[in-house]
């Protein structure tokens, strides 16, 4: 009987042991618990920190990437306006290229076309002259000199590139050796066509016919198809050819 009560106490010693050391274990844990916590809470306020950092720098980019955005749209206008400008600007110079080469065209015709009435000068000159030579009437020598003054201011209307209106055509029509006459300025590819110093002041007419002819004779005939001013074109009948057309060519109107 004594035996139970000492036995107890040892269980009862034995449990107060193993309760201090639970106690000490659990509060050992508890710290490391808290401390976790403590680390867990730390982290985490980090991390929302970072997040809003993060949120905010996103934001930073995308307003930057708007605003690139509209600053390409921009530049794309911009490259547009400047591509339809060159586009302008290269049909402005194709077209200034043409009319350049018109111009020299026309150029060239009104040089052919001065040295041709410089020509008629000198040849009205020397038939003045020889009707003076052989007692000719005064009306048929002032003729002759209003012709040639005539002539005259041509060549100086065409040396200056411009074209005058007038009666050429009346004065020139009393010889009926100068009326009808004209001399080839320039031959076209393959003998298609002449230029002639043989215009509207002359009274050259769409539709009316020419024969060319040289040292041998007759040539070609010609159908005048373009008449201007102080010269025509005019188309080679090709069944008339009989030779190679030159420059200086004698044409004469058929009547």
């Amino acid at each position: 009987m004594h035996r139970l009560p000492l036995l107890l106490c040892l269980v009862a010693l034995a449990g107060s042991a193993v309760s201090g050391v639970l106690f000490f274990q659990i509060g050992n844990t508890k710290q490391v618990l808290e401390q976790r916590l403590s680390d867990a809470s730390t982290r985490l306020a980090k991390t929302d920190a970072d997040l809003a950092a993060a949120n905010e720098h996103a934001g930073d980019l995308k307003a930057r990437a708007s605003a690139l955005d509209t600053e390409l749209t921009g530049t794309k206008r911009q490259l547009d306006t400047v591509r339809q400008q060159a586009a302008t600007a290269q049909g402005r110079a194709l077209q200034l290229e043409r009319d350049l080469g018109q111009a020299k065209d026309v150029l060239a015709v009104y040089e052919l076309t001065a040295r041709a009435l410089a020509d008629d000068v000198g040849a009205l000159r020397q038939e003045l002259e020889d009707t003076r030579n052989s007692n000719t009437s005064p009306e048929a020598v002032a003729a002759y000199k209003k012709t040639i003054t005539d002539l005259e201011r041509q060549l100086a209307t065409a040396r200056d590139g411009a074209t005058v209106g007038g009666g050429v055509g009346g004065s020139t029509a009393v010889f009926a050796s100068r009326a009808g006459r004209a001399t080839v300025l320039s031959v076209g590819p393959q003998n298609a066509f002449v230029v002639l110093n043989f215009g509207s002041a002359r009274g050259a007419q769409t539709g009316q016919k020419m024969t060319v002819a040289q040292a041998s004779g007759v040539v070609a005939t010609v159908q005048l198809s373009d008449v201007r001013d102080k010269f025509s074109i005019a188309q080679v009948l090709p069944e008339t050819l009989r030779g190679v057309l030159q420059k200086g060519d004698s044409a004469v109107l058929i009547r």
